[in-house]
C-alpha cells in the first residue's frame, strides 16, 4: 500500500481506485502496516482529500474509497496523528458537509466522512474539543430535522451528538437553550416509535442500523442532556435554569411507551432499546408526574408500568440467579453476553424509586416481591380499590418450611442475592430496594428476609440492629414459631449438631469445607477453611483416635 504514495498522477481515477480497493480487501496488509508507513499514508490521503488537493478531478466513488481507508486506519489511533488534528478534522467535517450552512447532505461519501468523525471522537478525547471550536452542531440538528433523510445518516448525527456530549461542555448548553434540541428528540423518538411499533414499516436489508439501533443512539444521547444540564451555570435572565422536569416533561410519556408499547427484546429483556429507556426515566422525579407515571384513568391499569418493570426484573432474576447467584455467574453472563451486576441494577433503582415516592406501588412492589399472608394485602389493596381487587393476582404465601433464601421463587432469588460477593452493584441495589417496600422498618425488613440475610446491609447503613424478635407490625398467617435468623418454621428446621447422625454430620462439614473454599476464589477476604485446619492440625484424627478407642473398650 506505500505505492500509493509513489503514484505520479494520484489524479488518475483507475490507478487510484485499484490500489485502495486491493488495500481494503487485503486485511493481512492492513494489520501488517507499521507505523511509520501508516503515518505516510494518512497523510498522503489527506493531502489528497484536502479542499484543494487531487480529489476535485477524483468521482464519488474515489473519494468514498479514500474515506474507507481513512477509517479502517483511524481505528488504532497509532499512526493516524495527523487524521485527529485540527487539518485531519477539518478535511472530514468538509466531506462531512458539516461546515457550510446549507441544505443537508445524505450521500455516501457524507456518511462515510461521518463515521470517521463519530470514530475520532470516540477514540481521542481532545477531537471533541475540535468538533466544539468549528461548531458544526447547528449543521446536526437541522439534518435531524429533515425528515427525508435516510435513517444511517440520523444514525450517524445521533452518535456524533452522545460523543460530543459524553462530559461537561458548553454544547449542552447550546443544544438545550438556542437548538431546541429537545423539540427535535420529541418528535424523532416519538416517530421512531409509532414506525417500530408498526408492522407495515420494513427496514432496509441488509444494512446494520435500523430504527431500533437509531433509537438507541438517541436515546443515549438523551440521558446525556439530562445528566449534564443541571451542572451548567446560567446568566440570569438569560435561560436560567429551569426545573430539570420542566425542561424535559414532553418526552417522558413517549419514553414510557418504549416500555409498555415495544415488544421487549428476546431472550433478555433488559436489553436495548428498554435498558436505555430506563436509563433515561431514571432522570425523572416521580412525585411531579405522578399522574404520567401512574395514569389514574383506569384504576385497575393504574399501575401497569410498575407490573411491567416487575415483570422484567422477573425474567431477568431468573436467568441471572439459579441456585447460589456467585455458582456459574461468569459462564451465564458469557451465555448472554452481558453482564449482569451492570444490567439490571438500573431497573431495581427505578422501581426503588417508584416506590420510595408513591405508596401504593409499595405495596404493588411488596406484593410481589416478598409476598408473606394474602390475606393481609387484599385488606391493603381493597383500600385503595374500594374492595374491588379482581385484577390484581396475588403470589402465594411465603413458604417458611425452609430458610427464606432457599427454593427456586422469586422472593428465594432475590433474598440469595443481597448476601452474594460476586454481583456487589446488584446485592446493594436488591438489598436496598427490598428494604425500601418493607416501609424502611428494620422488623419488618427482617421479618420478611430473615435476620442473617439483614444483618449485612443493616450494619453497612450503620442502621441498629434490632433484638431478635418477630416483626410488630406484620405477622405471617400461622401461630407457628418462626427462628428469626433465617425465617423458617422451627419446627421444620435441620436437627441440631447433637442431635445429628454420624452421616448427617458428614454431609454438614462437606458443605462448609466447600463454601470455605468458594469464599476464598471471590478474593474478597482472606479466609481458613476450619475443616482443612482441623485436618492439618491433627484434631480430626485425635477424634477418630478418641471414637475408636471408645469402641475397643
Amino acid at each position: 500500500m506505500s505505492s500509493y504514495a509513489l503514484i505520479d498522477d494520484r489524479s488518475n481515477i483507475e490507478i487510484v481506485s485499484s490500489i485502495l480497493t486491493s488495500f481494503l480487501s487485503n486485511s493481512s496488509e492492513i494489520a501488517s502496516l507499521d507505523v511509520s508507513k501508516k503515518s505516510e499514508l494518512v497523510s498522503a490521503l489527506l493531502s489528497d482529500l484536502d479542499e484543494n488537493g487531487v480529489q476535485l478531478k477524483w468521482n464519488d466513488d474515489v473519494r468514498l474509497l479514500a474515506l474507507q481507508t481513512l477509517k479502517t486506519l483511524g481505528r488504532n489511533v497509532n499512526g493516524c496523528e495527523l487524521l485527529f488534528s485540527d487539518k485531519g478534522f477539518l478535511i472530514l467535517l468538509s466531506h462531512a458537509s458539516l461546515l457550510s450552512n446549507d441544505v443537508v447532505v445524505d450521500t455516501p461519501v457524507a456518511q462515510e466522512a461521518l463515521t470517521c468523525i463519530a470514530n475520532a471522537l470516540l477514540l481521542e478525547e481532545d477531537t471533541r474539543d475540535l468538533f466544539e471550536k468549528h461548531n458544526c452542531i447547528s449543521k446536526i440538528c437541522l439534518g435531524l430535522k429533515d425528515v427525508k433523510i435516510s435513517i444511517k445518516t440520523q444514525f450517524l448525527y445521533s452518535r456524533i451528538l452522545f460523543l460530543v456530549t459524553i462530559k461537561t461542555s458548553p454544547i449542552v448548553k447550546q443544544l438545550i437553550d438556542d437548538l431546541k434540541i429537545i423539540d427535535i428528540l420529541h418528535n424523532t423518538i416519538n416517530n421512531l416509535v409509532k414506525e417500530i411499533s408498526s408492522s407495515t414499516i420494513v427496514e432496509p436489508s441488509p444494512s446494520p442500523i435500523t430504527r431500533v439501533t437509531l433509537l438507541n443512539e438517541q436515546l443515549k444521547f438523551l440521558f446525556n442532556l439530562m445528566h449534564y444540564d443541571p451542572k451548567i451555570v446560567r446568566e440570569e435572565g438569560k435561560g436560567k435554569n429551569q426545573e430539570l422536569p420542566s425542561k424535559f416533561e414532553k418526552l417522558l410519556p413517549i419514553i414510557i411507551k418504549i416500555i409498555t408499547e415495544l415488544p421487549p427484546p428476546s431472550p433478555l429483556p433488559l436489553s436495548p432499546p428498554h435498558s436505555h429507556a430506563i436509563h433515561a426515566l431514571l432522570n425523572f422525579p416521580v412525585t411531579p408526574y405522578k399522574s404520567i407515571w401512574f395514569p389514574p384513568e383506569q384504576k385497575t391499569q393504574q399501575y401497569a408500568l410498575l407490573n411491567k418493570f416487575l415483570e422484567t426484573l422477573k425474567t431477568m432474576i431468573f436467568i441471572a440467579v439459579n441456585g447460589d447467584p456467585d455458582v456459574g455467574i461468569e459462564n451465564g453472563q458469557q451465555k448472554y453476553g452481558v453482564n449482569f451486576d451492570e444490567v439490571i441494577p438500573p431497573l431495581v433503582a427505578l422501581i426503588r424509586k417508584l416506590a420510595e415516592e408513591d405508596e401504593l406501588a409499595r405495596i404493588n412492589a411488596k406484593n410481589i416481591l416478598l409476598p408473606d399472608d394474602p390475606y393481609i394485602y387484599i385488606i391493603n389493596l381493597g383500600c385503595y380499590f374500594e374492595n374491588n381487587i379482581d385484577n390484581f393476582s396475588l403470589e402465594i404465601l411465603s413458604d417458611r418450611s425452609k430458610p427464606l433464601e432457599k427454593g427456586d421463587d422469586l422472593s428465594a432469588r432475590l433474598i440469595r442475592l443481597m448476601t452474594s460477593a460476586m454481583l456487589p452493584n446488584l446485592k446493594d441495589g436488591v438489598s436496598e430496594l427490598l428494604y425500601v417496600i418493607c416501609d424502611q422498618d428494620v422488623n419488618l425488613f427482617i421479618h420478611h428476609v430473615g435476620y442473617g440475610n439483614a444483618a449485612g446491609f443493616l450494619m453497612n447503613r450503620n442502621i441498629m440492629v434490632p433484638p431478635l424478635t418477630s416483626s410488630s407490625k406484620q405477622k405471617v398467617h400461622s401461630d407457628k414459631s418462626i427462628n428469626p435468623i433465617t425465617g423458617q418454621y422451627l419446627e421444620n428446621e435441620a436437627p441440631s449438631l447433637s442431635d445429628m447422625t454420624d452421616e448427617e454430620k458428614e454431609r454438614e462439614a462437606e458443605r462448609l469445607f466447600v463454601l470455605f473454599e468458594r469464599l476464598k476464589k471471590t478474593g474478597v477476604m482472606n479466609v481458613v477453611n476450619p475443616v482443612e485446619e482441623a485436618a492439618k492440625s491433627g484434631k480430626i484424627n485425635e477424634i477418630i483416635d478418641d471414637e475408636e478407642k471408645e469402641e475397643s473398650d
